[in-house]
């Protein structure tokens, strides 16, 4: 069992995939979200997600004096989980309307209404930065705030957007083919939307990166972990919240690892405009980190990644804090890019350019091959050879 599931977290969510394994696989079931019929032209998508354990760290960080702002970032967080995997599949990059609902479980002996009133605040702040950089409309119909304290030791924030799209606007994932090659979009630096450096986190793998990284001292605020963990996977690491980020002093390591998600929706938008016909998947590594588009593509293929981007100082401040094994760094964190695409070599330079456009980096991190065995994803790397079935 690797640290992770110690701490109660999956990142390949087998028991959640098995669960749902028999559900209606939608109109193309190798796209990266489900699409569900609609009309003759149109599907629909509807999609639930939310900030995870980033909203714990969160309360933990305001609790320890931090604004309350903190807050507006997680508002972010659980609408780009939403918005950047429907994107994947083609949804908003020509415009139309996401509809979007909040639902936020609280305890209020812990969380007041003002926290709330900074998590909606947050949302719509958010919500208008996409709208004037795409040509999507985002309605935000408010939502459900429910007092569960006998539930919810602190707060979770989820969102559920829904939209429809034509058909034919579709990025369907199973249109991959080997000779392809993946391009990888840093999940680091400041896109032209953004107003400040991010430190690449996203939000995948925070219950390891706060307990391997915190001070035993948080173990005091002991509503902010679960009581069934291992203690000796409770705040089991050397920093505290206003410590500067060892390699990268612009952010301590609570705004590292509170950096809002980045959204990729205006990048997205480029791609189809510009790519459209060739752009034969995008992928979001979220959950999964390196390895989420092992789940996507025809089975006769693999993915050789051996040009991986330089690895950003929190990435290598989390796997030095608790030497996690780099076999599980690639397969929990983005590792410095959170955004691929998969098409032919010769639109690579095209698609790295309008990303640069952007103010993100990019490169071919990869190829598509041939299947040599049962690995699905290979990882060569300065750190090793890492091999995904």
């Amino acid at each position: 069992m690797d640290r992770y599931q110690e701490r109660g977290v999956s990142s390949s969510k087998e028991e959640v995939h098995q669960a749902v394994a028999d559900l209606d696989k939608g109109l193309f079931p190798g796209a990266f979200c489900k699409i569900m019929p609609y009309d003759r032209f149109h599907g629909s998508i509807d999609h639930t997600d939310g900030a995870g354990t980033k909203a714990g760290l969160a309360y933990l960080a305001w609790k320890h004096g931090f604004p309350i702002n903190v807050w507006r970032g997680v508002a972010q967080d659980s609408l780009v989980m939403n918005f950047d995997d429907m994107a994947c599949v083609g949804a908003g990059a020509k415009g139309g309307i996401f509809r979007v609902t909040q639902n936020i479980n609280r305890n209020p002996f812990r969380i007041p209404g003002e926290v709330v009133a900074e998590l909606v605040a947050g949302s719509a702040e958010f919500i208008n930065t996409l709208i004037s950089h795409t040509d999507v409309d985002i309605a935000y119909s408010g939502g459900e705030t429910a007092d569960v304290a006998d539930l919810v030791r602190t707060i979770t924030v989820d969102n559920s957007v829904s939209t429809i799209m034509f058909k034919r606007d579709v990025i369907d994932a199973s249109r991959i083919e080997e000779g392809d090659v993946i391009v990888g979009f840093s999940s680091t630096g400041q896109a032209t939307w953004e107003d400040a450096p991010n430190s690449g986190i996203g939000s995948n793998g925070l219950t390891n990166a706060r307990h391997d990284c915190l001070h035993p001292d948080y173990r005091a605020d002991n509503e902010t972990y679960s009581p069934e963990m291992p203690p000796n996977k409770v705040y089991c690491g050397e920093y505290h919240l206003n410590d500067p980020l060892p390699g990268d002093e612009r952010f301590t390591v609570a705004s590292a690892l509170l950096s809002p998600t980045r959204t990729y929706l205006p990048l997205i938008a480029e791609l189809v405009r510009y790519i459209e016909g060739d752009l034969h998947a995008l992928i979001h590594c979220t959950g999964g980190g390196q390895c989420k588009i092992g789940k996507f593509g025809p089975p006769e293929v693999e993915y050789y990644k051996n040009n991986l981007m330089p690895i950003p100082p929190l990435f290598k401040f989390l796997q030095e804090a608790r030497d996690l094994p780099w076999l599980e760094m690639f397969s929990g964190y983005n590792m410095g890019h959170r955004l691929e695409a998969v098409l032919p070599k010769n639109r690579a330079k095209e698609s790295i350019i309008l990303a640069r456009s952007s103010g993100i980096e990019a490169d071919i991190i990869g190829k598509v091959r041939k299947r040599r065995s049962k690995d699905r994803v290979i990882i060569k790397s300065d750190q090793g050879t890492f091999r995904y079935p």
